[in-house]
């Protein structure tokens, strides 16, 4: 099989879910959830739905949906934009507590792959240099 960047990025993908996966209560969960992205791009900066569905690649009627599950959980909070007629969404305490206990668990999976810090720092350079070459957030 020729490599492409098109297969490096499919095998990135499946690996980097596979090292996602969470172990609650006995079972495999998927920790890296559309709420942990959304969770994961509104912690340091509050974001628009337009934002969000462009990053995210989403319908505005999934992330409408989505978002009041998510509000309804206490995980966000929708806030009028002084400047605009849009809103942005915040994360609570809640919202918080629930991204740091997936981002434990995440760093958990990879500790069964990485050992050592100077593996760490090697994993981290290669996942970052691929999140640099990929990405606009």
């Amino acid at each position: 099989m020729k490599e492409t960047l098109a297969n490096a990025a499919v095998r990135l993908r499946i690996a980097t879910r596979k090292a996602c996966m969470g172990n609650e209560g006995g079972k495999r969960k998927n920790t890296l959830s559309l709420e942990t992205k959304i969770l994961f791009l509104i912690r340091d900066m509050p974001r628009t739905p337009n934002d969000l569905t462009d990053i995210l690649a989403l319908k505005k009627s999934n992330l409408a949906a989505l978002a009041s599950r998510m509000e309804q959980a206490e995980l966000i909070e929708r806030h009028k934009l002084d400047f605009k007629r849009d809103t942005a969404y915040h994360i609570t305490q809640t919202g918080i507590e629930y991204l740091d206990a997936r981002l434990n668990a995440i760093e958990e999976s990879f500790a069964a792959f990485v050992s050592g810090e100077k593996e760490y720092a090697e994993a981290y350079e290669v996942l970052d240099a691929a999140v640099r070459l990929l990405s606009f957030i």
